[in-house]
């Protein structure tokens, strides 16, 4: 190499040491955050490093940028290869260039990554700056990168023809030959220095493409990968349960930068910011200012701008430095507005191809809204009032639930019976009128098939979800704890839920309180019936439908098929699948407490969802879900369309098939039977 071989080492260890430091920086501000448990499960998180990180299983579902972005990561590791040879002959000049059979392998396969590369950096280039895609930022940050992307591999190609042009034929690369072939007509002289400045110009991009990456957004190529090895593995559903025991905290919820966890913190800097998130959030589609993607890139801000204060103001005291420091995220950074807007839906987290966890910051600032500062939406406070006086988010009477029983004509575990299956009402069975006919529909098929079923009646309460999703973790605590204990006096062979909310909230966070029960959601248990010949579909209906996926039964549950799997049963059924559907779902607008909240911004969701809908030609819309099916009620009339579609849960459809004749429900399940 004719580097000056001093200069060398000196600029790249110069260029390696600020690296270093840097990465140092980063780790002892991610190291700020709290204590979090992810180095369970060793086997299942490099099974996903396989399939997400070499795979790009998320990124591919997007064609165009996965494309794109498998050329470049791919790409990455064969320069590599060249830029550790180029490093290790400039350290050690004695080792030779690789030449002969291996050192062609090298270079062909060098050169036709080269091509890849410098194709994916015009198509990123084309993506974010000519078509001008929304949900991609258009700065300087990513088009230096791409610039310097380019120049690297390109330096390294002359490199390799220059080197070609002053030995000819030590080995086949299709490039580099054809290059090195029409350098070797100048002069010897004039390839040496051909060479000598490729080598400075592929020195100098790669240290500064290092030194520059911790800054950049692109230093998500080196966290990603072990972000995705932290991922969360628990069922999406759950969030994480505050210590309201511990009587030194004095802040609930996360209010600061340093109150999230290190995989939050480190969340921040694995992002991609590729907006794929913004554009799945419901809310934002609709024309709210709730941005998850800029939530990930205010945390990351934030923690770089309170970080070194947190470290030095332990120091000096400075009131300066304390009140940057004390400034909250939720309402401070962060808009409330934004918050109250999420539905939970968990949109966001599925389609993040480095598996950033939003759901969970964003239920932790509500928790600090609720809990510690006391703000939160009027309607949000006549939720937790009506859920911790009545038991129900309706703020209804409690001695509707004395009576359902009698009136469906099964057991009720509250007065000593006892059923091998608890059926959970849920709040909304019990006191909306359009949801007690899909638990008329489902218990009536339940007992068409034979199954011993009961309710806890008089015992049955709200599950805490709202509250939960809402940041009021203590009354969540307090009707899960009773929940749990009257869940196990009942000590039911399984539990069995119409409600997606209900089965997600038993079966994967009452656990954490001792409630440890398998629980169903009555698409899976009629489906097993159906498959197993104890409910026969018989009737004909005739009829074109399109499922809609509730996002707790779908995204944090996985359960897609087993609804589908009972309507396509049904003779004469025709199901077509709305454009955004399963994992791509997009929420009713529901979740994460919303059915109890007013929407001020942008279209209704439902309306959004509705129309969707509509769009398949379909005349009936099917749900598994009660909140569900309220919004898509709702929406299909606010759009006029209430004489042309039906509303119904697939569990009335099939009732409509099976049974000889539905019963009908029960008109005032409030009062005893006879008054």
């Amino acid at each position: 190499m004719s580097l000056n071989y001093l200069s060398f080492v000196v600029v790249v260890v110069l260029g390696i040491l600020w690296f270093l430091l840097l990465i140092m920086e980063k780790w002892e501000l991610v190291s700020l955050g709290q204590p979090a448990q992810r180095l369970d499960n060793p086997s299942r998180r490099w099974q996903g490093v396989w399939r997400d990180v070499f795979g790009q299983r998320r990124v591919l579902l997007e064609r165009f940028s996965g494309i794109m972005h498998v050329m470049m990561f791919w790409g990455f590791f064969v320069v590599s290869i060249q830029t550790i040879i180029f490093f290790l002959r400039g350290l050690i000049p004695v080792i030779p260039n690789p030449t002969g059979i291996f050192g062609s392998i090298i270079d062909t396969a060098f050169d036709i990554t080269a091509v890849f590369v410098v194709v994916a950096a015009l198509m990123a280039a084309y993506k974010r700056y000519v078509a001008n895609t929304p949900r991609l930022v258009r700065n300087w940050d990513a088009g230096l990168i791409l610039l310097l992307i380019a120049v690297i591999v390109m330096a390294q190609l002359s490199i390799e023809a220059f080197q070609l042009a002053l030995t000819p034929g030590v080995v086949f690369a299709p490039l580099g030959n054809m290059l090195g072939s029409w350098l070797h007509h100048f002069s010897y002289a004039t390839d040496l220095v051909g060479l000598d400045v490729s080598n400075w110009v592929n020195a100098l991009g790669l240290l500064a493409f290092l030194v520059y990456l911790p800054y950049s957004k692109h230093f998500h190529l080196l966290v990603a990968p072990f972000n995705v090895y932290l991922r969360n593995l628990e069922s999406k559903g759950r969030l994480p349960a505050l210590d309201f025991e511990d009587e030194t905290v004095e802040s609930y919820g996360i209010g600061q930068v340093s109150d999230l966890t290190w995989k939050d913190l480190l969340d921040a800097y694995a992002c991609v910011q590729c907006g794929r998130c913004t554009a799945a959030c419901p809310a934002n589609q609709t024309g709210k200012t709730l941005n998850p993607k800029g939530i990930i890139v205010s945390i990351r801000h934030n923690l770089e701008e309170v970080g070194p204060a947190l470290k030095e103001t332990a120091a000096s005291g400075s009131p300066q430095l304390q009140e940057l420091i004390d400034r909250p995220l939720a309402g401070g950074i962060i808009d409330q507005e934004d918050l109250w807007a999420c539905t939970t839906c968990g949109a966001c987290v599925q389609v993040c191809p480095v598996f950033d966890e939003h759901v969970v910051k964003i239920v932790g600032m509500r928790r600090h809204l609720v809990l510690t500062q006391g703000e939160m939406p009027l309607e949000a406070q006549t939720t937790f009032r009506n859920v911790e006086n009545q038991g129900n988010p309706w703020g209804l009477g409690k001695d509707v639930r004395q009576h359902l029983a009698e009136n469906y004509g099964i057991k009720d575990v509250s007065r000593g019976e006892h059923a091998k299956i608890l059926y959970w009402m849920g709040c909304a069975a019990t006191y909306d009128d359009r949801a007690r006919k899909v638990a008329n529909a489902t218990i009536s098929l339940l007992k068409q098939a034979g199954v011993d079923v009961g309710i806890l009646g008089s015992w049955e309460q709200c599950t805490g979800d709202p509250a939960r999703r809402l940041g009021n973790e203590y009354l969540y605590q307090s009707l899960a704890t009773e929940n749990v204990k009257r869940l196990n006096d009942a000590d039911p062979e399984l539990i069995l839920t119409t409600c997606p909310h209900c089965f997600n909230t038993i079966k994967n966070e009452y656990p954490d309180f001792g409630g440890h029960y398998q629980v169903k959601h009555h698409s899976e248990f009629l489906a097993e019936l159906v498959a197993q010949g104890r409910l026969t579909p018989a009737k004909g209906l005739n009829e074109t439908l399109t499922y809609h996926d509730s996002c707790y039964l779908g995204r944090h549950n996985g359960i897609y098929d087993a609804p589908r799997d009972v309507l396509q049963s049904i003779p004469g059924v025709e199901l077509t699948e709305m454009e955004r559907s399963r994992e791509r779902g997009f929420c009713c607008g529901a979740g994460g407490g919303r059915m109890w909240l007013e929407e001020h911004q942008g279209q209704r969701i439902n309306q959004n969802r509705s129309q969707q809908a509509l769009d398949t030609g379909a005349s009936t819309i099917a749900t598994a879900c009660p909140f569900c099916l309220t919004m898509l009620k709702d929406g299909i009339q606010s759009l006029g369309q209430e004489d042309h579609v039906q509303i119904r849960d697939f569990s009335e459809v099939l009732a409509e098939s099976v049974l000889p004749v539905i019963p009908p429900s029960p008109s005032e399940v409030s009062q005893p039977k006879g008054q």
